[in-house]
């Protein structure tokens, strides 16, 4: 929701009735006044009773540099500029350098001021003069990330820091590219850049997903680290309030933006290990990675009237393929896969209502037919915010036909290429092939095969028989 920037001016105290600042010329007007605690009455008459009354001095008038060297500008002092060495520099022994840039950037150097100088071509003017001007934008950032946060309430992380401009640079240059398509990409850089300014949840979250990022490529991440805690933990909170206060057609947008990239923090998994997923756990939040999946069909579902007028709506347009369709509810085993259709227990009478497996197979076989490249990842995206809570039911209680299909879409999956999917892939794939690969079912273990073929994972069954074709080999030899 758009902040409202508002500037606070502070009224300097009026002078005490009766008395002149001493030292003020005719026409000169007080700025900065300075407490003289004695009055002149005190310093020629000895000890009286002191007067409550503050006396105030103007401040005597200097000089501001304007052109000073690159050192006195960092440290924040005023420089002579005496050419070629200031003054200071020549003290303190060091070389003055009146070309340079400071080192570092000044604390008073607003982030997105230097955001918006490097990456001039972002934001259009235009599109931002009906709400903030730019420089606006620049001098209240700090306060945008901290409004969302409460009234009385401060982040532990600082954000007028080069970190939070890394991260933001970072997004726009990097992470972005590597995840979208070319419509995606000009709305996220554009449109939902734009909204970030005005939407304090959603700048969390694009920080958040940055940093993420930026801890995924770099080997040292410490001080990322923090700064990524902080700012999913804003973006998940404030997100939350807003969805329950409430999503209509003022605020869709945002919430859209915010939920899919929320989804990069559910999915993500960064380290490989199959033990640790949900196939062998008993703990059911193990499955929110899929299970939050579903969040963007929930705000959809709710703005249904306003889509077409959603920065979105072009972007979920170019993801429709007229020949997949995910409202495919019809009975029964019509155009499904004989084996999966066995595995299921899907019979003619079978519905979507009496059966678990059915709507997840019907949404599962258009999909086998499609590229296995990142082209396809729109529509294998999809399959997993679609899922309804039966299913989920069926693959808390682990039971075979529930995990073969999500092996099957999680290998699918893993042919999109991106940064955040893969390692969540392989280990949940790996999880499954190692729970069912022990399975007297003849159908299980032969569905088992390609999921583990795209994962890495030899399965036993496949380990014995090609020993045993290497042995008849070696018989048929000798």
């Amino acid at each position: 929701m758009p902040t409202q920037a508002t500037d606070v001016m502070h009224q300097s105290k009026s002078q005490p009735r009766g008395r002149k600042s001493a030292g003020l010329m005719q026409g000169q007007k007080s700025v900065f006044r300075v407490p003289n605690y004695k009055s002149q009455k005190d310093l020629t008459h000895g000890p009286e009773e002191p007067s409550r009354e503050k006396v105030y001095h103007a401040r005597r008038p200097h000089r501001k540099s304007r052109g000073g060297c690159s050192n006195c500008k960092q440290r924040r002092v005023k420089c002579d500029e005496a050419k070629p060495t200031c003054l200071r520099c020549q003290k303190h022994g060091v070389d003055c350098d009146y070309t340079a840039r400071p080192v570092r950037p000044w604390p008073s150097k607003n982030i997105i001021s230097q955001f918006i100088e490097s990456q001039p071509d972002l934001l259009s003017v235009d599109s931002l003069s009906s709400s903030m001007s730019l420089l606006l934008v620049a001098d209240k950032l700090d306060e945008l990330l901290r409004s969302g946060a409460g009234a009385g309430r401060r982040p532990k992380v600082r954000t007028d820091t080069p970190l939070v401009l890394q991260a933001l640079q970072h997004f726009h240059n990097t992470t972005i590219s590597t995840d979208s398509a070319k419509k995606t990409m000009a709305v996220m850089m554009g449109k939902v850049t734009e909204l970030a300014f005005q939407t304090p949840f959603l700048m969390h979250a694009i920080i958040a997903v940055s940093t993420t990022h930026l801890c995924s490529v770099l080997p040292d991440t410490t001080a990322y680290r923090v700064a990524e805690a902080h700012h999913w933990q804003q973006a998940i909170n404030q997100y939350s309030r807003e969805v329950g206060t409430s999503v209509n057609q003022n605020n869709m947008d945002q919430l859209f933006s915010t939920c899919m990239l929320l989804s990069v923090h559910s999915f993500l998994l960064e380290e490989f290990n199959p033990r640790a997923s949900f196939v062998f756990s008993d703990d059911p939040t193990t499955l929110n990675w899929l299970f939050l999946q579903g969040g963007l069909r929930y705000l959809l579902e709710r703005v249904t009237m306003w889509l077409p007028t959603s920065m979105w709506w072009a972007s979920f347009a170019e993801a429709h393929d007229p020949n997949i369709d995910f409202e495919d509810a019809r009975p029964g085993r019509i155009d499904l896969d004989p084996d999966f259709a066995d595995l299921c227990r899907i019979d003619e009478s079978s519905t979507v209502n009496s059966n678990p497996y059915l709507w997840p197979l019907r949404m599962l076989t258009p999909l086998l037919k499609l590229e296995r490249s990142p082209v396809s990842f729109q529509k294998y995206n999809t399959w997993m915010g679609r899922l309804e809570p039966p299913y989920y039911d069926c693959l808390l209680l682990k039971d075979p036909p529930a995990l073969v299909l999500l092996a099957w879409w999680l290998s699918l999956m893993a042919s999109v290429d991106k940064w955040w999917v893969d390692t969540r892939v392989r280990s949940e794939c790996t999880a499954i092939c190692m729970r069912l690969e022990d399975s007297e079912d003849p159908l299980v273990l032969r569905l088992l095969e390609f999921p583990a073929q795209t994962c890495g994972y030899l399965l036993r069954h496949v380990q014995e028989r090609v020993a045993f074709e290497s042995c008849a080999d070696l018989l048929s030899i000798s």
